[in-house]
């Protein structure tokens, strides 16, 4: 999935975004270039707000949650990667299978540790080249996808 940066700042969001206890004012500046596309490696929605996680214009080694009222979607495929998880007060979280593998997945990440920074950097890297491929691929396992109808042989007129 990929997405486009209409704008970068607190005023472009909707008030329900805005959140003065995180530091989400009218005034916040995100770290976002207005027109570039980004890739969304994992998203979720919580009481009517998305968020999706990017690598933003500051990106070093893991992905930053950006409100989605800042893009417009400019790829809709899902990647093939992508697990679902509802928990059961309504948070919904769309990631790849390692970051439900441990609860504190993105924790351990934001905290450079050795081993989910490897882990991301080898599904961002996937992640990537499935974004950027024109067709989408098969998921593992799956047979190709024709992309015209198969020949189907026609009987010769009787005359």
């Amino acid at each position: 999935m990929r997405i486009r940066c209409m704008a970068n700042t607190g005023a472009s969001l909707p008030e329900n975004y805005l959140n003065q206890s995180v530091f989400i004012t009218e005034r916040t500046e995100f770290n976002l270039t207005v027109g570039k596309e980004y890739i969304v490696y994992a998203f979720y929605e919580w009481k009517g707000e998305i968020w999706y996680y990017i690598c933003d214009d500051n990106y070093t080694y893991y992905p930053m949650q950006n409100p989605a009222p800042l893009f417009e979607v400019v790829d809709d495929r899902v990647s093939k990667y992508w697990r679902v998880k509802l928990s059961p007060k309504g948070l919904l979280e769309i990631a790849f299978e390692e970051w439900f593998a441990d609860p504190y997945f993105y924790d351990k990440l934001t905290d450079q540790e050795e081993a989910e920074v490897s882990i991301f950097e080898k599904v961002k890297e996937r992640m990537d080249a499935e974004a950027l491929s024109s067709q989408p691929s098969p998921a593992e396992g799956e047979p190709e996808q024709q992309t015209s109808p198969p020949a189907v042989p026609v009987a010769p007129a009787l005359v």
